[in-house]
């Protein structure tokens, strides 16, 4: 297996378990919304992340999204959301958590739907 392929299915198998996590927290309908929110911004950071190191382009360390997509956009791969559906993603990223910042309320279905899709590209992407 060539070493690309390895780290995307690394980073696909680690989105998974945001996924996961996050669809196990709406379900026991006692979870922080915070909480959620940073789950599934992981899960979308990690299947971004996933394609661009699929197709070996090397990136910076951020949890932005919108950059992250940015990137793909430079790079030619047609995302199935744009930066602003992703933005309000960004503000539960794992700075604000540790902050305890004020975020901007996501419905966590419209998260869970972005995540799903982002999961779904990076499947078709990583092959």
């Amino acid at each position: 297996m060539n070493e690309h392929k390895e780290q995307a299915e690394t980073l696909l198998a680690a989105g998974l378990r945001d996924q996961l996590t996050l669809r196990l927290l709406r379900q026991s309908g006692e979870a922080p919304h915070e909480t959620m929110g940073f789950h599934a911004q992981q899960a979308s950071e990690k299947f971004i992340k996933a394609v661009l190191v699929i197709h070996g382009i090397v990136f910076e360390r951020t949890h932005d999204l919108v950059s992250l997509a940015g990137l793909c956009a430079v790079h030619g791969f047609a995302m199935p959301l744009s930066g602003d559906a992703l933005r309000p993603l960004n503000t539960y990223a794992v700075k604000f958590r540790y902050e305890g910042c004020q975020v901007a309320m996501i419905d966590m279905e419209d998260a869970s739907r972005i995540v799903a899709k982002l999961l779904a590209w990076a499947q078709q992407q990583i092959g």
